[in-house]
């Protein structure tokens, strides 16, 4: 049943009501809580409208506003606690983070610094290796250069003794070249002087049967020149008896130069030297010595009846 309220009244409550609302949940709600309507025209104007408020219905509501703050506190409360406890859980993360980055640095220190070491030990290692590589490395060449300096010494005592060996051979061989030529020599010496000898001989039977054939040539062209003489001779008998010396002499090919008069019965000898000119070319050898004795020649010539 509605009841009429005093608008000062209904006023008062209504302000008080609001304070209490705000109290309760601090002017944070979650949903809008039923409100009493209240509506007050300006001053002057028509009276406040009296709004009916069931109490029971405000009381649940207050209740239920009241359980609403309570959970939001409780949530709050839970968030805050959550949001606390995920930082303290990111605190400790953070710490054994930090804790793990500095084991990871000073593992790392650790491991550089081992590292480090190794690679100083390895350095070292790598140049002792290398030093004792390089006195093997020398006494290796050392030892190279000595065997080679003696193969060279035994190949030079081996060239010196096949030099040796090779002069003494060559002077044995010379020795014997020499008493071998010297026995040719002399045999060739011995052959020469034979030889010499026969050909001495058999040049003496040439040249003496040569002289000899070369006397008969001689006399044999002799006679036919003599002969082509009287030929050409024109005789008559007041030449009887009479004879006349010339001198003809003669060309390679029998040819007369010249003929002269040596002694004689003129009227002979002027005959004889027509007859010689009447014939102009005279029969010759043609053996070098045979020509040489003919090509002046003197000829006596007597006319023939």
């Amino acid at each position: 049943m509605a009841v009429a309220i005093d608008p000062q009244l209904a006023k008062s409550l209504g302000l008080h009501l609001a304070i209490v609302i705000v109290l309760i949940f601090g002017a944070d709600f979650s949903s809008t809580p039923e409100m009493v309507s209240v509506s007050q025209e300006s001053e002057g104007k028509a009276p406040i409208e009296a709004v009916a408020i069931d109490q029971q219905q405000l009381n649940n509501r207050v209740q239920q506003m009241q359980q609403e703050r309570d959970n939001a506190r409780a949530a709050e409360e839970k968030r805050i606690r959550d949001l606390e406890r995920r930082a303290q859980q990111a605190e400790r993360n953070r710490a054994e983070e930090e804790a793990r980055l500095k084991r990871v640095a000073a593992e790392k220190r650790q491991a550089d610094e081992e590292a480090q070491r190794s690679r100083a030990a390895a350095a070292d290692a790598k140049r002792q290796q290398e030093q004792e590589a390089a006195k093997a490395r020398e006494a290796e060449q050392a030892r190279i250069a000595k065997e080679q300096e003696r193969k060279k010494a035994e190949e030079a005592a081996k060239a010196a003794e096949q030099k040796r060996k090779a002069e003494q051979e060559a002077a044995e061989k010379a020795a014997a070249e020499r008493a071998r030529q010297a026995a040719e020599a002399k045999e060739r010496a011995e052959q020469e002087r034979a030889m010499q000898e026969q050909l001495a001989k058999e040049a003496q039977a040439r040249s003496a049967a040569r002289a000899r054939q070369a006397a008969t040539e001689v006399q044999r062209y002799t006679a036919l020149i003599r002969d082509a003489v009287q030929r050409n001779l024109l005789v008559d008998e007041s030449m009887r008896g009479r004879s006349c010396r010339i001198n003809i002499r003669l060309a390679s090919n029998g040819f007369v130069t010249n003929v002269g008069v040596i002694n004689g019965d003129k009227t002979v000898c002027d005959a004889a030297v027509r007859a010689v000119n009447r014939a102009g070319t005279l029969p010759v050898s043609p053996d070098p010595d045979v020509y040489n004795q003919l090509k002046d020649i003197n000829l006596t010539v007597s006319p023939e009846f």
